[in-house]
């Protein structure tokens, strides 16, 4: 299933430099603990206070608690990790992050897709992601649409997100 993940995306020549693999439990934590936390404090700045951020990457202080869940997918660039996306369950992309140094060059979008292409392996009939404001237009380019904003408390801040979602699969209208 990964080897078909292996491939350069239409993302750029840049990111073909790019490998994809798999979480390894455990070994990756700290490593994409440290992008969430970069990403968060640098990238999502412009659209979150840093009461938000920091009461965002909180969420990484226990990395028993941050290890992975579901599928998990690296981007790594030699040693260094660029990106990661997780569903969890496998019809809800529950964290896509990319490293600051590594942002605005089609990973986000390169994730998506491969994400989206591991739910509609599993029979996923839609796809679902709660964004940040940052991540938000990212997805909308790549089909998702909006179903509704929400506010969360997370260490009693308030914190803006979308809920949006892609149909996978076309239904059967002819009955």
């Amino acid at each position: 299933m990964f080897d078909d993940f292996a491939k350069p995306s239409r993302a750029g020549a840049e990111a073909a430099s790019i490998g994809w693999r798999p979480y390894v439990p455990g070994r990756d934590a700290a490593a994409l603990a440290a992008l969430f936390r970069a990403s968060v404090a640098t990238l999502a700045a412009s659209h979150y206070d840093a009461a938000q951020c920091a009461a965002w990457t909180a969420g990484a202080d226990d990395l028993a608690d941050f290890d992975a869940r579901g599928v998990t997918l690296v981007a790594q660039c030699g040693e260094a990790v660029a990106a990661f996306g997780q569903l969890f369950p496998l019809d809800h992309v529950e964290m896509l992050y990319v490293a600051p140094a590594w942002s605005r060059r089609g990973l986000a979008s390169a994730l998506i897709a491969r994400l989206e292409a591991l739910a509609r392996e599993a029979h996923s009939s839609v796809l679902t992601v709660d964004a940040s404001a940052l991540a938000r237009p990212v997805f909308e380019r790549a089909g998702f649409a909006l179903i509704s904003a929400e506010t969360v408390l997370r260490d009693g801040v308030s914190l803006p997100r979308f809920h949006l979602c892609k149909p996978l699969h076309a239904a059967n209208l002819s009955g």
